[in-house]
């Protein structure tokens, strides 16, 4: 799953991916080192939970964007997420366009080369 949403994402928008994780300590030290500009994190990651990784993202970089990708449906508790830091809450039901268009209106178009 994870190389289909990288594929579509660097065929779908202007960005590309610059690093991924298999658990959220993994994901803030790799968001650290890369500085990226936004963190994809899937909320069913193992280690911690989803909002103790949001936080500890937003600790180490406080203007990164970051969106939570899960399996669930209106449970993912969306204001207990916001709270935590998570820029935008998607369920991977809402398909792989929905999360092209709300990585467009997060971030700025990239520089022209």
């Amino acid at each position: 799953m994870r190389d289909a949403i990288r594929s579509f994402l660097e065929v779908h928008t202007p960005y590309r991916v610059c690093g991924e994780a298999n658990d959220s300590i993994v994901a803030v030290e790799k968001a650290r080192e890369s500085n990226c500009d936004l963190i994809l994190l899937n909320l069913s990651m193992p280690k911690p939970t989803d909002a103790a990784a949001a936080l500890a993202l937003r600790s180490v970089l406080p203007r990164v964007k970051i969106v939570g990708f899960s399996t669930a449906g209106e449970e993912l508790g969306a204001q207990r997420l916001a709270e935590a830091g998570f820029d935008a809450v998607l369920s991977k039901r809402e398909g792989l366009q929905k999360l092209a268009a709300t990585v467009m209106a997060l971030l700025p178009a990239p520089p022209e080369n």
